[in-house]
């Protein structure tokens, strides 16, 4: 051991002095290549129609009218809007417009670092309820449904216990109730582990690096089998490009507003308060008991993220008469990604708000 030594402390030296013979390798192959042209392009054409501090609400450019219910869709606070826009293949807006839906998609924008005291029952009272009042002016009266995906899921869901006289229907897609079901993510984020408040008062908003490597954490062999999967696959332009509309998306994450977290986390994962009905948005208690609007709820039967028994509880304690849920394969992500699931995902919705 001793005689090796020197040579084990010069290793990093020579490694820096050796060639990479790897690179001709990168450069040539068809995933390198893919990987710096690819650059990210809008599928479906939209205008603004409302704008709010960072915020922007887009609507389809078709149908310009219809007599069909109006659409609202809600990603998550910490990821770019264009999921539910995701390509030509799978483009949520776009498949709802083609069926006569008038869609708007909220953008929420890139948190600054003025942003960081905004709390979380701000966004449900502030832009949220200012989203939902305009689509119904636009649409003379007639409240929209609600399409909430992840984060946006729990957002649209206390909203509608909130207002439920604002909503004509409420559709989460893997968002949990229980948060305590809620996998690794519930263990890594108990108080005795994380303080949040402590984390935001040193850091102000949540990078975005820190909240993707939480994500990559609760399945990290997974990033190495996908690229050891994208290298094998690399020959066909078609795979290529689906790979990499889903990696650009996976990896363009947003600063996450720091009140809004440690509120979030506290709350939510920490004292599961929607699910123990103790939860509270200024003077409105934010019990599902009171969503008396049709729901339905769409669970991702491999969801690590989100876990199905996690999510299921809306479908079980909401206080509507009308409730669906729908259990469909795939991941968090592969629910709207996954070319085999996507068209599943659409039919389900269309034959759900067709029937009501």
């Amino acid at each position: 051991t001793e005689e090796l030594l020197p040579l084990v402390l010069k290793m990093p030296e020579v490694l820096s002095n050796m060639p990479n013979v790897l690179d001709p390798l990168e450069w040539t192959s068809p995933l390198y290549a893919a990987q710096e042209r690819y650059t990210r392009k809008p599928i479906t054409p939209m205008h603004s129609v409302y704008t709010e501090n960072k915020l922007t609400l887009w609507k389809t450019n078709h149908p310009s009218t219809s007599k069909k219910v109006p659409l609202l869709l809600v990603p998550a606070l910490i990821n770019r809007h264009y999921i539910l826009d995701l390509s030509e293949t799978n483009s949520l807006c776009r498949a709802l417009s083609d069926k006569g839906y008038e869609v708007y998609l909220v953008d929420w924008g890139t948190p600054g670092a003025e942003d960081r005291w905004q709390s979380f029952a701000e966004v449900i009272q502030g832009p949220m309820d200012r989203m939902v009042r305009k689509v119904t002016r636009l649409h003379k009266g007639q409240a929209p449904v609600l399409f909430g995906y992840c984060l946006g899921g729990i957002l649209s869901t206390i909203y509608t216990s909130c207002f439920p006289e604002r909503v004509a229907g409420l559709i989460s897609m893997t968002a949990p109730v229980d948060f305590s079901k809620a996998g690794y993510m519930a263990l890594w984020t108990d108080k005795k582990h994380l303080d949040p408040q402590g984390l935001v008062n040193a850091m102000g908003n949540v990078p975005p690096e820190l909240i993707q490597n939480g994500f990559v954490s609760l399945k990290p062999a997974q990033f190495f089998k996908k690229w050891r999967s994208a290298w094998k696959k690399q020959d066909s332009p078609a795979f290529l490009d689906a790979f990499f509309t889903v990696e650009t998306w996976v990896n363009d994450n947003i600063p996450f507003p720091g009140n809004t977290w440690a509120e979030y986390i506290q709350w939510l994962y920490q004292e599961n308060r929607l699910y123990h009905d103790t939860l509270w948005i200024g003077a409105h208690h934010a019990s599902l008991s009171k969503i008396t609007c049709p729901v339905l709820s769409i669970l991702a039967e491999s969801d690590h993220i989100v876990p199905p028994e996690s999510a299921q509880p809306l479908h079980d304690m909401a206080g509507a008469k009308d409730k669906t849920l729908v259990t469909l394969p795939g991941g968090h992500v592969g629910i709207i990604a996954s070319g085999k699931v996507f068209p599943q995902l659409v039919e389900s919705v269309d034959s759900w708000l067709s029937k009501r």
